[in-house]
């Protein structure tokens, strides 16, 4: 009896940490799968409008934030992610991989008026640029970016200032 035991704690142990290794994965392939057939393309921003009561693509959404996003996949190139900060309210930008952990974030604490970040498979052998330079921890991802909406009589200059990033392959890197 304690064998059977012993290989059902085994199985579920098993079982267990195959589900939360794969799960993640599982979710981001059929989200980037989704997106495609929508018509979305990768390496270019879209920009959420203003959350309000009835949006629901997202389970509790947030809003006193304006979204943008950007799906990246770096199977072409390089991406480079210029974004405009605006003033006087929270900005920040976040990178998530295929099992969507967040590997890197900025935040407007940590950049002047416009963050560049170069998006690399590899480090090795990068020109300088004038841009933060990020690996990635896999070839597809989602890139975030926030802004807070203290007041909603800012929203037409958040907006204006959002629509000044971009998400783009360089050739060549």
């Amino acid at each position: 009896m304690k064998k059977y035991v012993a290989v059902l704690v085994l199985t579920a142990i098993l079982a267990h940490v195959v589900v939360v290794a794969l799960i993640p994965q599982l979710i981001m392939s059929a989200y980037f799968a989704k997106v495609e057939s929508a018509g979305f393309e990768v390496n270019k921003i879209y920009h959420n409008p203003p959350i309000n009561a009835s949006f629901r693509n997202v389970v509790l959404p947030c809003p006193d934030f304006l979204f943008s996003y950007c799906f990246y996949d770096l199977s072409k190139g390089n991406v480079l992610v210029k974004a405009e900060v605006p003033e006087g309210t929270y900005w920040s930008i976040s990178f998530y991989d295929s099992a969507t952990n967040n590997f890197f974030t900025l935040n407007d604490r940590d950049v002047g008026k416009e963050a560049r970040i170069l998006l690399v498979k590899e480090v090795d052998g990068m020109k300088e640029m004038d841009a933060t330079v990020v690996k990635a921890k896999s070839e597809k991802g989602l890139i975030l970016f926030r802004i807070f909406i203290p007041d909603e009589s800012v929203i037409p200059y958040l907006d204006k200032v959002r629509r000044n990033s971009s998400c783009q392959v360089l050739s060549g890197t």
